[in-house]
């Protein structure tokens, strides 16, 4: 339904603008690039609108769409947004994205506020990769470069296919995404192995102060160890899930200090609902995944956040 709705929209429409959302993971960077290459499959003209991402993904296809000038005189006749569960989560792309004529809102998150004209959510999909692919799979061929952001979404944001959001239906996907010549070796090694230097660095001051209680890994990073380290916000993204290998450890949690007054909350669990918390701060994401951001004092705003967690884990004991 969704696919014929979309070769209609674009059919008198040669550019094609694509957001994700802010602070842009594996699961935003594949789902954009696969789409992207996807419309230029169509012989359309895409143009990526997202922040600055980890190098790691500059082994797939699709980042040479990624527009890199002002956005203040970008007026889309079309544009989609991906991976992306509030409009406000575009950041600098939200006022392109109010501009455009016509929107189309793609994504998996449950706490999506389907805010575009036409909303394509399904939060029982394991990423947006996993939904994009069900939306372009009848009207695209998926080539090997489709394929790869794809698949390197789905890892990312199953965590190597091991969160509870991995279903029969997201192996299936996987696996035709592998028949068409993904370097699943390869993908792995970069995507979740190899890290830089400064996301070294940055890490270890966030495990130096690493605490678990009562079942709740917590740590934090400021702006003057940033600054210290080198490291920008994309260097953080393995340090929520490193918390929750912890032994012991139910859920995690990992604020970090950003530009003027700004938190940011990351959340993870093994079984207690983080979407409540995060939405509590503004946020929102998966019932194991969340994030969300917060003004004030980032040991302040991390100590609420643990104590709206260990009061969730205590009703779990009960």
């Amino acid at each position: 339904m969704y696919e014929n709705s979309i070769v209609k929209d674009i059919e008198n429409v040669q550019t094609i603008y694509i957001a994700g959302h802010t602070n842009p993971d594996g699961d935003c960077i594949g789902s954009t690039f696969a789409f992207a290459l996807a419309m230029a499959e169509l012989g359309k003209r895409p143009v990526i609108l997202l922040e600055d991402y980890a190098e790691e993904f500059n082994i797939l296809k699709g980042r040479e769409y990624v527009y890199r000038g002002s956005y203040e005189e970008l007026e889309p006749e079309i544009m989609f947004s991906l991976d992306c569960a509030e409009k406000s989560r575009l950041g600098k792309a939200e006022e392109v994205f109010e501009k455009a004529k016509y929107t189309y809102n793609i994504d998996h998150h449950i706490s999506n506020g389907n805010f575009a004209n036409v909303n394509i959510v399904n939060g029982n999909a394991s990423s947006a990769c996993e939904v994009v692919y069900e939306v372009i799979k009848d009207f695209v061929n998926i080539d090997r470069d489709i394929a790869s952001a794809l698949y390197t979404g789905i890892l990312t944001d199953t965590g190597g296919f091991r969160h509870d959001c991995t279903s029969e239906r997201t192996h299936q996907i996987a696996g035709r995404l592998v028949a068409l010549g993904v370097d699943t070796p390869n993908i792995h090694t970069k995507i979740l192995m190899e890290h830089s230097l400064v996301s070294a660095r940055i890490f270890a001051k966030a495990i130096c102060k690493m605490k678990l209680e009562n079942g709740i890994a917590y740590t934090y990073v400021t702006k003057e160890d940033m600054y210290e380290c080198g490291a920008e916000p994309k260097n953080l993204d393995a340090v929520v899930g490193y918390l929750l290998n912890t032994a012991g450890a139910e859920v995690s949690v990992f604020a970090s200090e950003r530009a003027g007054n700004t938190v940011k909350l990351s959340f993870r669990s093994k079984r207690t609902d983080v979407n409540e918390v995060a939405a509590l701060f503004g946020g929102g994401g998966h019932r194991l995944a969340a994030g969300a951001s917060a003004e004030g004092n980032v040991i302040d705003i991390l100590n609420k956040a643990i104590e709206e967690v260990r009061s969730r884990l205590d009703e779990n004991d009960r």
